[in-house]
């Protein structure tokens, strides 16, 4: 079929552009409808998100007091294993003074327990770089103070097990004091690690 269409082009109606194929029309009702349920679809997804973000903030919040709570411990905690990785470095830097041996300290001990003689009382035992210092006091009414720190270190240098692992047993400088009718001498004893 021929059209002819004898109106001039000023006068013709144009034509609309079409978003659909020829032949397909939709109602207005229906463009309407349909923007209508997008954007209600919108709106609800909207409030969902409001609402699971409602419930996140509640779960931060619930989590924010627990670690409130736990605060104090994780507090104690911390300090109990700065205090552990302190005592591990001086147990690895006591192991590395003697590399091949070990020391039964509480051997060692007992040795200076039974080499004290009376009026003979330890402060001080401490091993520091590869020096053992035991400081102490002797005490005594009739000056045998002295005498009785002397037969220590001698008992001390006549014990095999105890000199095992230490060379140069010395006894270094002996202070003099009187506290009422009693005098006191306080002396330290070094030793040098083998």
């Amino acid at each position: 079929m021929i059209e002819i269409n004898l109106v001039p082009p000023q006068l013709r109606k144009k034509k609309k552009s079409r978003l659909w194929p020829q032949g397909v029309t939709i109602p207005p009702e229906v463009v309407v409808g349909a923007g209508g349920g997008l954007i209600v679809l919108l709106i609800l997804v909207h409030i969902f998100l409001l609402f699971v973000n409602i419930q996140k903030m509640a779960q931060h919040k619930g989590l924010q007091r627990q670690w409130e709570s736990i605060l104090p411990s994780k507090k104690n905690v911390d300090g109990v294993v700065n205090e552990l990785r302190i005592l591990q470095g001086k147990q690895k830097a006591t192991e590395g003074i003697v590399p091949g041996e070990k020391i039964l300290w509480s051997q060692k001990f007992n040795i200076l327990s039974d080499s004290l003689p009376r009026g003979v009382w330890l402060k001080k035992v401490s091993l520091e770089e590869g020096m053992l210092f035991i400081e102490g006091s002797a005490i005594s009414t009739e000056n045998e103070g002295m005498i009785n720190v002397h037969k220590f270190t001698s008992n001390l240098k006549g014990q095999g097990k105890f000199l095992e692992h230490f060379a140069e047993l010395e006894l270094g400088s002996i202070q003099r004091r009187r506290i009422k009718h009693m005098d006191i001498a306080d002396f330290i004893i070094t030793a040098r690690l083998k």
